[in-house]
């Protein structure tokens, strides 16, 4: 892991495919929230238990907001808009289903997304989530025949070097001054991503 930005109190850590967001982290550092293992992109971590603390109470409290650039094989129906669904976690399977009715084990998952752009049957979307449900920009966009390139758990028939979920941006509170910081990484170069100045 590969550390972006870090106060007395704080680190951005940007995490490749393949790191654990707590397996792999950085020694001294103190967990606040995860990246699916297969993503990449940024993390923040505390450096004492009461900056992890302060952390956490963001993220529920959604002052600390996190956002997702993915690339999917197909294109929305709707350039923006809201996803619902219930979704069962299946232990065995380390997967998510969508199903039809809220039941015991069943958990409700929404996000907000905006197509930034379109190529070649493909879109690269903007997603922010309302709700932090395991796999859940991967399953609800695969439950659509949408699935992330890359991501041949949910349905993709592309192969990629990773796969297209990107945590680009974060917004919180410096623990220790209250200052609001952000953090954004630049769109990678490699497939399936590309440079675009005009897509944030």
């Amino acid at each position: 892991m590969e550390r972006w930005r870090e106060t007395a109190d704080y680190a951005v850590v940007y995490k490749a495919p393949g790191e654990d967001s707590e397996r792999d982290m950085p020694e001294g550092l103190r967990c606040v929230h995860r990246l699916d293992k297969a993503a990449s992109g940024l993390l923040v971590y505390g450096k004492s238990r009461e900056a992890a603390a302060a952390l956490s109470e963001q993220l529920r409290s959604r002052t600390l907001r996190k956002s997702y650039l993915i690339v999917v094989d197909g294109i929305p129906s709707e350039r923006e808009g809201e996803l619902t669904d219930f979704l069962y976690k299946d232990s065995a399977k380390q997967k998510m289903f969508p199903v039809r009715r809220k039941r015991a084990g069943v958990k409700e998952a929404r996000l907000c997304y905006r197509v930034l752009a379109v190529e070649e049957g493909r879109a690269l979307i903007r997603v922010e989530l309302e709700t932090g449900r395991f796999h859940q920009i991967r399953a609800q966009f695969a439950a659509r025949g949408l699935p992330l390139l890359g991501d041949m758990k949910y349905g993709s028939r592309v192969k990629t070097e990773m796969l297209a979920l990107l945590c680009d941006r974060l917004r919180f509170l410096d623990p220790g001054s209250g200052e609001e910081i952000t953090a954004e990484l630049p769109l990678p170069e490699a497939f399936p991503w590309k440079r675009r100045e005009d897509v944030r």
